[in-house]
C-alpha cells in the first residue's frame, strides 16, 4: 500500500498515526510494548510495568515487581558474649566443684588429718576430711601405704582401722581412733559402723578410754586399769586403754 505524500507545510495527513508524536486522541501509552497484544499492554500472563495484570498473584519474592525478602536477624555481638560468657561460667563451675571434692577426699590427706566415717565398707560412704576438733572426726590418719596392698605398721596385731582404694589411684590409709582418755563411744564393737563419740551417760555408749598414752605401743601400758580391749598403734607410737560394756 502506498503512503500519501505528507500534506503542506510539513502536517502528517489526516487519519494517520505521527510516527514521533502522541498516538490518536491525544492519549499516552503507559509501559513498553507488548511482544503480543496492544501497544503498552504487557503480554498475558508477564508483569507490567506497575506490577503484575489484575487477577494475578504476586511474582514470588526477588521478581521484579516485588520488594526482596528481609534479611534474617544476626545475632549482636553482645549475645555472642553473654553466651560465651554462660559457657565459661559453666566450665569454671564444674572445675571449682572438681577441686572443692578432691580437696575434701581422702586422696588429698596425709598423716595427721582426720576423717569422718560412717561405715568402715566397701558400700559405705565415702570418708570425709574434717577438723579433728570436730566431735564428728571419729578417726585420725596414722598413716598412708601409697598401695592398697601393703600392710599396716605391726601387720594384724596392731589396732588399726584401714580405709584402701585400688585402680588408677590406689593407697592405704591406717586409721586410729581420734578420742582422748576420758571420752565415750558407741558403735566400738561393731565390726562395721563408725565411732561415735557420746556423753558417758549415754545409755548407748559402749566403751570408754580408760587411758590413752601417747609414744609407747605396749600393752602393758593397760595393766592396773578397768580396761577390757587394748588398742595398740606403733606408729604414731600410742596405746588406747578401753573399757567395754561386755
Amino acid at each position: 500500500m502506498s503512503v500519501p505524500p505528507p500534506a503542506p507545510g510539513g502536517q502528517q495527513p489526516v487519519g494517520q498515526p505521527d510516527p514521533y508524536g502522541p498516538p490518536p486522541g491525544g492519549q499516552q501509552q503507559y509501559g513498553q510494548p507488548g511482544q503480543y497484544g496492544q501497544p503498552g499492554t504487557p503480554p498475558q500472563g508477564q508483569p507490567g510495568q506497575f506490577g503484575p495484570p489484575p487477577g494475578q498473584y504476586p511474582p514470588p519474592p526477588g521478581q521484579p515487581g516485588f520488594p526482596p525478602p528481609p534479611a534474617a536477624p544476626k545475632k549482636s555481638k553482645a549475645a555472642r558474649f553473654i553466651l560465651l560468657g554462660i559457657g565459661l561460667i559453666v566450665v569454671i563451675g564444674v572445675v571449682v566443684a572438681g577441686i572443692v571434692a578432691f580437696s575434701n577426699s581422702p586422696a588429698s590427706s596425709n598423716a595427721g588429718d582426720c576423717l569422718t566415717i560412717t561405715e568402715f565398707t566397701q558400700g559405705g560412704e565415702d570418708p570425709a576430711k574434717a577438723d579433728c576438733n570436730d566431735p564428728k572426726a571419729n578417726v585420725k590418719i596414722a598413716k598412708k601405704l601409697e598401695s592398697a596392698s601393703d600392710q599396716c605398721p605391726g601387720g594384724s596385731d596392731a589396732g588399726y582401722d584401714t580405709y584402701s582404694v585400688s585402680g588408677r589411684s590406689s593407697y592405704k590409709l591406717c586409721l586410729m581412733i581420734n578420742a582422748k582418755q576420758g571420752d565415750c563411744l558407741t558403735n566400738f564393737t561393731s565390726k562395721t559402723q563408725g565411732y561415735i563419740k557420746v556423753p558417758c551417760t549415754d545409755p548407748t555408749k559402749d566403751a570408754e578410754l580408760v587411758k590413752v598414752v601417747a609414744g609407747q605401743a605396749s600393752e602393758s601400758v593397760c595393766e592396773g586399769t578397768d580396761a577390757t580391749r587394748v588398742a595398740i598403734y606403733p606408729e604414731p607410737a600410742t596405746t588406747m586403754c578401753v573399757k567395754t560394756n561386755e
